[in-house]
């Protein structure tokens, strides 16, 4: 199974080369041995390489690497990302971004390598796409899917969000050391990809309503990466490599699969902004909140659950003057903005106005809704699983399933369901059961069952 994923990554990376920065994948045991080799086709090495690490992924993974490049003599140097002041661990900001960019802009280097996986290939992949150098990325953990992305997601100006990056040209993931992550974060790994049924429903439902684009090509290949999880989420756990090879294969076509959309879309709707208001509010306010991946995993089950409610519905009952008479003007709106996010409300507002809808164009959405429902429901759920599907799926891989289990109190998971629609401005399934008036009395519903 391990060489079938490889060839499908290979296939892939020839086929959408035209789309795409990364040129290299290597899933395999033992892989940071053969990292200097591939990594050698790609980067010059007459100047040092930089490896960009943290303390636990030096242990993991970096120190083992620059021991390999000492072998072949590769002059090499290490940046260790600092702390956020407010938590023990580097965060991607504006601030961490910065400080990498200028260490950068003071070095000659023949490589950038991210030793990591989320924030540290996120602070990389932003900071060199801002001077023009490439990066790579030997991964750390199965726990997120923009290996190969070319967004960042970033803590930027207190709101979470994702930005325009260049993804790695290569990327190294050794098995042995994934097989030896902890099990929550092989868990996020997971919950991240399990997203993809709804949030391309999400894609679709925003192509259907508003003339958005959305790319036939980059679904043929989500669906590619979609058949590499299956029957992994049982023996994740277990250690067995086949399964955690399908894992990182599924999580390297998922970020390829936004690299040909061109933005994160396929990838992200409204389960990631309930995972992204968990993560701006807690370092905000120093709340608790979790691995990303796992926050989305149960940001997934609440949004396959209103898309139940909403094919359900008899689309005669959608009343679209009502919902036009309810649209509060947008300094109502921005009043109850400052209430709710406080401190993050000038951040936050930047988004959310370029997301208010007028009066015409809740009109036009959900006339578009009624007239066309057995259109919409026939193309948005091409992709969409049953919630009760996905909870067993998650429950397999010992994943969180209930906000309660990511810290949070039943006050703070309402806000994020009912609050997060307006950090980005994109159209999911939370703006649109705002727009038909159900968005509390569902989010309290789903609730009932996910708390």
């Amino acid at each position: 199974m391990i060489q079938s994923i490889q060839t499908t990554l290979d296939t892939l990376l020839k086929d959408h080369a035209e789309h795409l920065d990364t040129r290299a994948i290597l899933i395999d045991h033992d892989a940071i041995s053969r990292a200097p080799e591939v990594l050698k086709a790609h980067f010059d090495t007459t100047s040092p390489w930089l490896l960009v690490v943290d303390e636990n992924t030096w242990n993991v993974a970096g120190e083992k690497l620059s021991q390999e490049l000492d072998k072949q003599d590769i002059s090499w140097s290490k940046f260790a990302l600092s702390d956020h002041p407010d938590h023990p661990h580097p965060v991607c900001d504006d601030n961490t971004i910065a400080q990498l960019k200028d260490h950068l802009t003071s070095h000659t280097f023949g490589a950038v390598i991210a030793v990591g996986s989320g924030t540290i290939n996120d602070v990389v992949k932003k900071a060199t796409s801002l001077i023009d150098t490439p990066c790579a990325c030997v991964a750390t953990a199965p726990s997120m899917n923009g290996f190969t992305s070319k967004i960042a997601a970033v803590l930027s100006k207190g709101v979470k969000t994702t930005i325009p990056a260049q993804a790695p040209l290569v990327v190294i993931a050794d098995l042995d050391v994934m097989m030896e992550s902890p099990e929550r974060m092989i868990a996020s790994g997971l919950g991240d990809l399990i997203s993809k049924p709804v949030s391309n429903a999400d894609w679709q439902l925003s192509a259907l309503l508003n003339d958005t684009f959305h790319s036939e090509e980059a679904m043929v290949v989500i669906e590619l990466g979609a058949k590499m999880l299956d029957n992994v989420a049982p023996t994740l756990q277990h250690k067995d490599p086949n399964a955690m090879a399908g894992l990182l294969g599924s999580l390297m076509v998922s970020g390829l699969a936004m690299s040909i959309a061109g933005s994160s879309s396929p990838a992200s709707g409204g389960e990631h902004l309930i995972s992204h208001y968990m993560d701006m509010t807690g370092y905000a306010h120093l709340l608790p909140f979790d691995f990303h991946g796992c926050q989305v995993g149960v940001g997934t089950l609440t949004t396959a659950l209103f898309y139940e409610k909403l094919f359900a519905m008899d689309p005669a009952s959608i009343d679209i003057d009502a919902a036009k008479a309810r649209l509060a003007s947008w300094d109502e709106h921005d009043a109850l903005l400052k209430e709710r996010f406080g401190v993050l409300h000038h951040a936050v507002r930047e988004h959310a106005i370029n997301a208010y809808p007028s009066e015409e164009d809740i009109e036009r959405r959900l006339g578009r809704l009624q007239q066309n429902w057995d259109e919409v429901k026939t193309k948005v759920s091409r992709t969409l699983r049953t919630s009760d599907s996905i909870e067993q799926e998650l429950r397999a891989a010992h994943g969180p399933v209930r906000f309660s289990d990511l810290g949070l109190t039943r006050e703070r998971a309402t806000e994020a369901v009912v609050y997060s629609k307006d950090i980005r401005n994109r159209y999911t399934i939370l703006h649109l059961v705002w727009e038909l008036g159900l968005l509390e009395q569902w989010a309290d519903e789903a609730l009932e069952k996910l708390f």
